[in-house]
């Protein structure tokens, strides 16, 4: 499909002139091709509340920067995206973690921080959470909207997955969408690669406002020759196409892991492209992914992932299912894993 789409783009009289203009938040073009991607999860925002950014990590600094600004507080889950303390720490900010029970962001552990420490912002993963796999309920997103809205924090809601699983429960943006800025990246639903992101924001005051006062630094801006191909794909039905055969592949590798895992304390999504696995207490997380890595499958132990490490106590590892190109090649690590497991019973 890609190999078409070049050359498709090859016979644009335009393509010159593609290579050479990068514009900030993306050109009608792109956002409209947003709107349409956006459509399973979102109704369609307005053109002036929809930012097309260079990935999720380049919206995120954006974000960082303009709404929780220099020395500023953000509050996240006590375990998430394992590069966000870095990108916190570009940004010039502090963060703060809170508590997981089994339905995502513990509330008490939210609301506790909003009286003691008053963050800005509260970043949050809360469909097929990233690394613990939990899908938050649409009760606990409410409750969590409630207190951020009660304590005037912005909710920055990152949600990769959201594109692989309409069926999940509305999104923070759909309950609370004059507190939320909502981010949907492309990597997992399409291709990682391309490096595409969307942003919704609150209104188009606020989203305006976020991208104007950035205007010239064109880390985040959009590549071109990117957005030129997805929005090529969303528009000709492709996008979905490949949409569709990544939750087929998807659903058969967490088939896979459940039935080579299943018994040793899995937790995974249907369709979901990581597994959290909870180890006995007689098996460090540490030791056991180094000696996994000896036998090249690797993983990650929930250290990878935790804002504050002293507080972390989740002894885990993060399985990720859609890194091998091949099925055969997921089936070969998790039985590796499992034979692991088995020795050390």
């Amino acid at each position: 499909m890609l190999q078409r789409t070049l050359a498709r783009l090859a016979a644009r009289d335009d393509i010159g002139v593609l290579s050479r203009n990068s514009l900030a938040g993306g050109t009608a073009v792109d956002r409209a091709a947003a709107r349409l991607w956006l459509r399973s999860r979102l109704q369609e925002p307005p053109d002036n509340r929809l930012i097309v950014t260079n990935g999720t990590q380049g919206a995120l600094l954006l974000l960082f920067e303009a709404l929780v600004g220099q020395g500023g507080l953000l509050a996240a889950e006590a375990l998430s995206y394992g590069v966000l303390p870095q990108l916190a720490a570009r940004a010039h900010i502090r963060v703060c973690s809170l508590d997981l029970d089994a339905d995502g962001i513990e509330p008490s552990s939210f609301e506790l921080t909003c009286k003691t420490h008053r963050p800005r912002a509260l970043y949050c993963n809360p469909t097929v959470h990233n690394p613990t796999a939990i899908m938050m309920p649409a009760e606990r997103r409410k409750t969590i909207a409630e207190i951020a809205r009660r304590h005037a924090v912005t909710i920055i809601e990152d949600e990769p997955l959201g594109c692989l699983h309409p069926e999940a429960p509305p999104p923070m943006a759909m309950i609370a969408p004059d507190i939320t800025w909502y981010i949907a990246g492309l990597t997992k639903g399409l291709a990682h690669g391309f490096r595409v992101a969307y942003v919704v924001g609150p209104t188009a005051v606020e989203t305006q406002a976020v991208a104007t006062g950035a205007n010239r630094l064109s880390y985040w801006f959009p590549s071109p020759v990117s957005t030129a191909i997805v929005n090529d794909w969303i528009v000709s039905g492709v996008a979905d196409r490949v949409r569709n055969a990544i939750s087929a592949e998807a659903a058969c590798r967490q088939q896979l892991a459940e039935e080579i895992l299943g018994d040793h304390g899995l937790a995974t999504q249907p369709g979901g492209l990581h597994a959290w696995l909870s180890l006995p207490p007689g098996i460090d997380r540490r030791t056991f992914a180094q000696e996994l890595a000896r036998d090249r499958v690797l993983v990650r132990p929930s250290d990878a992932f935790a804002i504050e490490p002293e507080r972390n106590h989740a002894n885990a590892i993060r399985i990720s299912l859609s890194g091998p190109l091949d099925r055969e090649e997921v089936e070969r690590g998790l039985r590796i894993i499992a034979s692991a497991l088995e020795c050390r019973a």
